[in-house]
């Protein structure tokens, strides 16, 4: 098989609105470390796929299809088999459509969607120079454990889900996939990736800074040993932050902090920690393999779904308000999600979330992209019964739908389970999570 890299910048100007934390008004004053486009196009002779890793924090279904379709008509590439993977730093503008709803509009100019798609054209002439470096390649697979994330769903003394707080005793996955490419004939590297998973929030929720954030940190210092391009895909962030140092402490819990860390400090700690990893795994590498089969399979993935409050409890809601918060700026959280609730009501019921899930894979390593930040089980549960020996999960692929929860995070309720009800009129059930990845190991079945 043939595989090719290139690497794009895509730092947008200063002044623009930076995404993440639902902080409004955070406008970018400078730049910390540039934002890149890394594509690594694949050819077997017969069919062509493509991963871009955007250091983006996510791209919506609309965005998705219009880079899918710009890089079709410059390449040929059949947009189905484009993935468009961010490292979600939330230290990048708000590159998408959607609104968060119930909240104070995060980039009300629309200047972030601006931006990305001013970026398309640079993306997709990025993945046609990958084509144009397309090599006969030898590549060499490792995977072990890296403490780049940590469980970020820490409890209190009373078993509450409460804030970001760090519990390195709970589950998440720490595995770390690495793969080096090499030209066949001679020799020389070609192109890295790096696969494991942890929230690119290191810089924190006050930085104004651009920023690729610690995944940028630690792609500079393996470049320092390896001159290539390195591409990084996130797995499962839903549940996982960045290990930090930074300590948070408050009346009813206290530890490190997996949401944020406290700007460059924490991006370099987490970023060298990461590099450390990955280096380890590539400084030990020695068996090269050239069987590297490229195989796709694209299905559409169905999630149930439902209206996260009935109408006697939108109307019971609505009606704790004042008659006069319709009317105010910023209406109550509540009052707004009841409202669209009721809204939703008087439509044709949409019982299931659908979405397109093109799996790809070369050689023994496959992807299965998701447009949600998905939680450790999944990721863990796909590596255990995939049939390809790296079954790697990727979060906030082709779509951006916020959080994908497992059932026990439902049952203990916190931020995630509660902020889908901001993103659409719908939320998904308990069991989607488990629905979509039965789902998805069929499909690498077929695949494999």
């Amino acid at each position: 098989m043939k595989i090719g890299f290139s690497v794009v910048d895509i730092t947008p100007e200063t002044g623009i609105y930076l995404t993440g934390y639902g902080m409004p008004e955070r406008l970018a004053t400078g730049v910390h470390s540039p934002l890149t486009a890394t594509a690594m196009v694949m050819n077997d002779g017969e069919k062509n796929a493509v991963v871009i890793s955007l250091d983006w924090c996510f791209v919506d279904w609309e965005l998705t299809k219009d880079i899918r379709r710009a890089i079709f008509e410059k390449t040929g590439i059949p947009e189905q088999n484009i993935l468009l993977s961010c490292t979600h730093t939330h230290s990048a503008p708000h590159t998408t459509y959607m609104r968060t709803l119930g909240r104070v509009a995060v980039d009300p100019e629309n200047k972030g969607v601006e931006y990305a798609k001013k970026s398309i054209p640079a993306l997709a002439e990025a993945v046609a120079e990958a084509q144009k470096n397309l090599r006969e390649t030898v590549a060499c697979f490792a995977a072990g454990k890296t403490e780049t994330g940590v469980s970020r769903r820490g409890m209190d003394k009373n078993g509450v889900v409460n804030g970001f707080i760090a519990d390195p005793d709970a589950i998440y996955d720490s595995n770390m996939t690495v793969v080096r490419f090499k030209d066949n004939e001679t020799k020389e590297d070609i192109g890295i990736f790096i696969h494991c998973s942890a929230h690119n929030t290191a810089m924190g929720s006050f930085n104004r800074e651009i920023s690729s954030d610690w995944c940028g940190v630690m792609r500079k210092r393996v470049g320092k040993y390896y001159d290539v391009p390195i591409i990084f895909i996130n797995g499962a962030i839903g549940d996982v932050g960045p290990r930090t140092n930074y300590w948070i402490s408050r009346e009813e819990q206290f530890g490190y902090s997996a949401g944020v860390g406290d700007g460059p400090s924490s991006v370099e700690e987490v970023g060298y920690r990461a590099a450390t990893d990955a280096l380890t795994l590539l400084q030990n590498m020695r068996d090269f393999r050239s069987d590297l089969p490229l195989r796709t399979n694209t299905a559409t993935i169905e999630m149930p779904q439902e209206i996260p409050y009935s109408e006697a409890e939108a109307e019971a809601i609505m009606k704790k308000y004042d008659s006069t918060a319709e009317n105010t700026v910023e209406p109550p959280l509540g009052y707004q999600l009841a409202k669209i609730a009721l809204q939703t009501w008087k439509q044709p019921l949409q019982p299931t979330f659908s979405f397109e899930q093109t799996v790809i894979s070369f050689g023994p390593l496959a992807i299965a992209p998701f447009p949600f930040e998905m939680f450790s089980v999944f990721s863990l549960r796909l590596r255990k019964f995939g049939p390809f020996q790296y079954t790697l999960l990727s979060s906030n692929t082709n779509g951006r739908n916020a959080y994908c929860p497992d059932r026990g995070a439902f049952a203990c309720g916190g931020y995630e389970p509660e902020c889908l009800k901001c993103i659409r009129p719908y939320v998904i059930k308990p069991e989607a999570g488990d629905l979509a990845v039965v789902q998805t190991l069929e499909s690498l079945e077929k695949m494999k």
